[in-house]
């Protein structure tokens, strides 16, 4: 598994001065996943936290749903990426989902059921004494492990090396200003923003999070209008009684 090198105290970098400002452009990928058909207007926005073991539970409740036609044919399901500041590896979690989406996108699906089936794994007493740069290691190489074995299976590719990957993802994680920071010009683009040395390319995209008045994960919006009534521990007969509801009306 790749490493990354701890900086010296030569190598330490400035804080920017008040003059230097984040330049943000409109972003050329939509934020979070988005599932089904969204031409039609109907849309169910759910606000998810890798780290957070509720939006799991929804998560996992709404995948025996959410690909089945009946509903990808007459709406979308549209999961936006939460920032919790209550679990400081929330972030780096987030930024592995977007590495995927811009290097895989055909496999971004598969990696947000991969990483909420293994989120046990990256909850805050497991992590509590890793370092950022462990952290991104060590999840940096669990997505190149979920693209090896996808490959392997729908495209009967045994040729991807894990640990080439790795380095690829690693590029989006670590800010550029950072000892092996590399972030590559099309991301830029992609994103609308860049990392800003130990700032995050993802923090313009999730202040919409707040804008709305979004802050307990998970919460569902259908079509624009908060439905406070879903809660995490609703099962699949509540999810679909409610979808049928919505979709009649």
């Amino acid at each position: 598994i790749a490493t990354i090198a701890s900086p010296s105290v030569s190598e330490a970098k400035q804080p920017p001065t008040s003059s230097q400002k984040r330049i943000v452009n409109f972003p050329r990928v939509y934020p979070g996943l988005s599932i089904g058909n969204m031409s039609t207007g109907n849309v169910c926005e759910i606000f998810v936290d890798f780290a957070c073991p509720y939006s799991r539970k929804m998560f996992a409740t709404l995948s025996a749903l959410q690909l089945q036609p009946k509903y990808t044919e007459k709406m979308a399901f549209v999961y936006h990426n939460v920032i919790q500041p209550w679990h400081h590896q929330s972030l780096w979690l987030h930024e592995s989902a977007f590495a995927v989406k811009i290097l895989y996108p055909e496999y971004e699906t598969v990696f947000w059921k991969a990483l909420f089936d293994d989120a046990p794994r990256w909850y805050d007493k497991e992590v509590y004494d890793w370092t950022r740069g462990e952290f991104y290691n060590r999840i940096s190489f669990f997505a190149a492990k979920v693209i090896v074995k996808e490959e392997t299976i729908n495209n009967n590719n045994s040729n991807l090396d894990a640990n080439v990957l790795q380095k690829q993802f690693l590029q989006y994680l670590i800010p550029p200003k950072q000892p092996g920071g590399d972030f590559p010009h099309e991301a830029r683009k992609l994103l609308g923003s860049e990392p800003q040395d130990d700032e995050n390319a993802l923090f313009p995209l999730t202040q919409q999070v707040v804008k709305r008045g979004v802050h307990v994960t998970p919460t569902c919006f259908f079509n624009g209008i908060e439905q406070g009534q879903i809660s995490s521990s609703w099962n699949t007969a509540k999810w679909t009684d409610f979808l049928n509801q919505a979709l009649a009306s």
